[in-house]
Parts: structure tokens; C-alpha cells; sequence
């Protein structure tokens, strides 16, 4: 048998010279559960890259859900966990998507499970746009995992066959934040979700760099399915943001109102300090992150209640290590600007190492610490 068929995949279909790889087309429009009219004039495409204050814009999209809603704006609700990433549209997207964590983190882990999971998400979205969104003219979809997980130009062209029954014009908002300062934020991100080493900043081969990293391929990418014009780059600085705010910035690229919209009183998915990450590392070689193919909720709780006791900033990286870094991604850096920023005089980055110190020291647990950290432990789980 064909695997494609096997596994529901069809694997001939192409459009714009982009191959195609997509699920079986369900059977009825999911928005408004209509006619194949489309729904939306314009679509507001959110797509990160991962730690660029994405949780941020997320809480203030999803808190604001009602204002936006009169201005036209709708956010489905039925897409995201918490106010967090819309993991469902990405799903939506990936042939195989039983088989990533995005599978993991919506409980589905098989191709029949995917399917029930996609027929009710759709099902919800229909539910939830026939009550609240039938005069809203703009859709607006964030998730930085569009850019981390689909990484090609098919899996993206999947996105847009996926979204454009129902939408007119597309518009892709994407930040793009220095690649060093990225690696140190995403640290203690991937402490969170369960891994276990110290910070070391990833080896990079220059000739050919990540793609996570390689910000002008991944820019290539989503140009060349939505086209150039469609793509509203923006840089991951306050000195960059419109009134020195991402939530203004983000507002300013979207084409979206900020009037009248409530801020969220505080920042989303903050950094730990040391003791919350050697800590929570301990806790990762003790209690695994998965069991039997499957997140383990209740170290993912301790986890959660780790990282908010211990908000801060803790860098275990030299300035030259940084420095050393970057260089990897300089040639391609220098293509961003020239495709995504082309009348910006200055480099699309700065070349400020104020934040890390001469010299770093070993990254060794104190026991003082981790004393103190589970008494705290244990009256906030008292309380």
C-alpha cells in the first residue's frame, strides 16, 4: 500500500510551484458552517519567531477579545489554550502532527486521534464564529510555533490552503529578535518543558545554521507562499517599538486599534532566576517530562509553580561567548535586512553585550538555595 494513502496524506498536489502535503480536506467550510463564500477579508497572520514577547501579545489579544470583536476583529477563542499559542491551526497544517509535541501538548497520538481532534476544533470554530464573529470583517491567528514547526514552504503553503476558503488577503506579522539573546531566553523555556543540561549556546555550522536561527530563510519562506508584500517584518527591541511597547508595535504592523484595549499587568512567560533552573533541572532527572509517550501532568504542575516563584534573569554566559555566537548568523543577518528591512540604514541588530558579564561561573546547584526554594515550595502548596 502507499504509505502517503495509508496515512491520508496526498502527496500530488502542488500550487505555486510549493509541493504540497496536506490531510484530507474535510468535508463542509468550517466558518459560519455556510456556503465556501469567504468569511473574512483580511487575515492576520501572527507567527512569532519564539521569544519575541508572543505570550504577551497573545493575553492582550485574548483579554481584549470583546473590544476587538466590535472593531471587527475576530480572535477565535476555540484556538488557543489559556490565551497562549494556537497550537490548533499549526496541527492543522502539519501532515503528521501526532508524531511532533505539538501532538503531545493537544493530547492526540495517532493519526485517528488527530482526526476526532480536528473534527472538533472545527466543530468549535464553527460553533464560536456563527455566535460572535458574524460581522467581523479581519481574523487574526498567533502562534510563534507557525515559524518554529513549520518549517518549510510546503508545510506553510498547507497553513494557507487550510485558512484562504475563507479569507481574502493575508497579512504575516513576524519579529525577529538577536540570535544570541534568543538562545538565552529560550533556556529556561526548554528547563520548563523538561530538559535537563546546563545553558551552553548551541554549535553552529556558518555554512549552513539552524533553521530556528537562520532568520532570512525562514523570512524566504513565508514570502514566497503569502508573497512579499503580505509580510510585516518587525524587530525585537523597545528601542524598535512604536512607544518603545510591543503590544503598540504589534498593533501598529497588524493594522489593529489599540484604543480602548486593556494591557495585560504583566509579562507573560518570564525568564527564571538561578535557583528556579538548577532546581527545576534536578526535578527534570527525576521526574521525566513524558511517560508512555505522554506529558506527565504533574511534574508539568511543579514545573508551573517552580517557575512562578522564581522570576528573574540568569545569564551563564560570557560576553565573548555571546559575541562568538552571533557571528555564526552575520552573513545571513545581512540578507534580512536586505530583503525584509531594505531602507533601514543601520544592521537590523544592535551590538550591545552589556547584559553578560566578562566571566561566568560555573553553574554549580547550592544547597542553601534549594533549601530555601522548597520551603517555599511547600508554603505555596499549603496556601
Amino acid at each position: 500500500m502507499d504509505d502517503s494513502k495509508a496515512n491520508g496524506v496526498k502527496k500530488e498536489a502542488v500550487e505555486g510551484g510549493v509541493r504540497l502535503c496536506v490531510l484530507p480536506e474535510i468535508d463542509r467550510p468550517w466558518w459560519r458552517g455556510a456556503s465556501h463564500s469567504k468569511a473574512f477579508k483580511r487575515c492576520v497572520l501572527h507567527v512569532g519567531t519564539e521569544k519575541t514577547g508572543t505570550s504577551t501579545i497573545q493575553h492582550f489579544l485574548s483579554e481584549n477579545r470583546a473590544s476587538f470583536l466590535k472593531d471587527g476583529v475576530f480572535y477565535p477563542a476555540s484556538a488557543g489554550l489559556n490565551g497562549g499559542s494556537q497550537w490548533h491551526f499549526v496541527a492543522c497544517a502539519h501532515p503528521r502532527a501526532w508524531e511532533l509535541d505539538v501532538g503531545r501538548f493537544l493530547k492526540f497520538y495517532s493519526r485517528e486521534e488527530f482526526l476526532a481532534f480536528r473534527e472538533g476544533f472545527v466543530t468549535d470554530l464553527v460553533r464560536e464564529s456563527s455566535k460572535t464573529a458574524a460581522k467581523a470583517d479581519t481574523l487574526v491567528l498567533s502562534s510563534e510555533h507557525f515559524h518554529s514547526r513549520l518549517r518549510a514552504p510546503n508545510l506553510i503553503a498547507n497553513l494557507k490552503r487550510f485558512l484562504e476558503p475563507w479569507v481574502e488577503e493575508f497579512e504575516v506579522v513576524i519579529y525577529f529578535r538577536r540570535q544570541d539573546r534568543v538562545a538565552v531566553s529560550l533556556y529556561s523555556t526548554t528547563i520548563k518543558s523538561g530538559l535537563k543540561h546546563a545553558f551552553a549556546f548551541p554549535k553552529v555550522d556558518p555554512a549552513n545554521p539552524p533553521y530556528y536561527y537562520a532568520y532570512d530563510e525562514g523570512y524566504s519562506n513565508w514570502a514566497q507562499v503569502f508573497g512579499k508584500d503580505a509580510i510585516r517584518p518587525g524587530i525585537f527591541h523597545p528601542q524598535e517599538w512604536t512607544d518603545g511597547s510591543i503590544i503598540s508595535d504589534f498593533c501598529h504592523l497588524a493594522g489593529l486599534a489599540e484604543e480602548g484595549k486593556v494591557r495585560p499587568d504583566h509579562k507573560e512567560n518570564v525568564s527564571m532566576d538561578r535557583a528556579g533552573l538548577q532546581f527545576l533541572r534536578e526535578i527534570n532527572r527525576q521526574m521525566p517530562n513524558v511517560i508512555d509517550g505522554r506529558r506527565n501532568e504533574e511534574r508539568d504542575a511543579l514545573a508551573r509553580l517552580v517557575a512562578s516563584l522564581c522570576r528573574g534573569k540568569y545569564i551563564n554566559a560570557s560576553k565573548g561567548q555571546a559575541q562568538e555566537f552571533l557571528k555564526n548568523f552575520q552573513q545571513g543577518n545581512d540578507r534580512l535586512k536586505l530583503i525584509a528591512f531594505p531602507d533601514r540604514a543601520e544592521p537590523v541588530f544592535d551590538m550591545d553585550f552589556s547584559d553578560y558579564p566578562d566571566q561566568f561561573e560555573p553553574d554549580v546547584p547550592r544547597y542553601e538555595e534549594a533549601v530555601e526554594l522548597a520551603i517555599r515550595l511547600w508554603r505555596a502548596a499549603k496556601s
